[in-house]
């Protein structure tokens, strides 16, 4: 697991994500992308270690390719959701195949993504999250500096 960690004093909290891809390059632009905006962002290679990511603290989003060595996104998403329920429709499923139905309430984008719409979709959900105003690893007051 990597951990990436980028602190902005103009927020009064942070998000966080855990993206979860076997493609390095691909997560690491997702991590960069994200934590200009101030998401605490954390990336697992495949679905075993994002599940182990998921059992050791909660995310706010997990974006997770569909298809990966070991464990893919779907079975991720199905074991996450029997440790913690309240990362249903907090998914952003990623392939380069068209899925055909993506599990209710979820969200699934084409790769190549558009790093915009992927981040108006996380948005989207941490606005829909209920209590979206404290993260799920819990309310976390940044010091302003003059």
């Amino acid at each position: 697991m990597r951990k990436y960690s980028v602190t902005r004093h103009n927020e009064a909290y942070t998000f966080s994500v855990l993206i979860v891809d076997d493609n390095f390059a691909l997560s690491e632009a997702i991590a960069r992308f994200l934590g200009r905006d101030g998401w605490d962002v954390t990336a697992a290679s495949d679905g075993l270690e994002g599940l182990e990511a998921v059992r050791s603290r909660l995310f706010d989003v997990v974006i997770t390719d569909v298809h990966m060595p070991r464990r893919g996104g779907l079975w991720l998403w199905e074991a996450a959701l029997m440790l913690r329920p309240e990362l249903r429709g907090k998914f952003v499923f990623m392939s380069s195949e068209p899925h055909p139905e993506p599990p209710s309430g979820e969200v699934f984008m084409l790769k190549p993504l558009s790093l915009a719409q992927l981040k108006s979709e996380l948005q989207g959900i941490v606005r829909m999250a209920e209590g979206a105003k404290v993260p799920a690893r819990e309310s976390h007051l940044v010091q302003h500096t003059a």
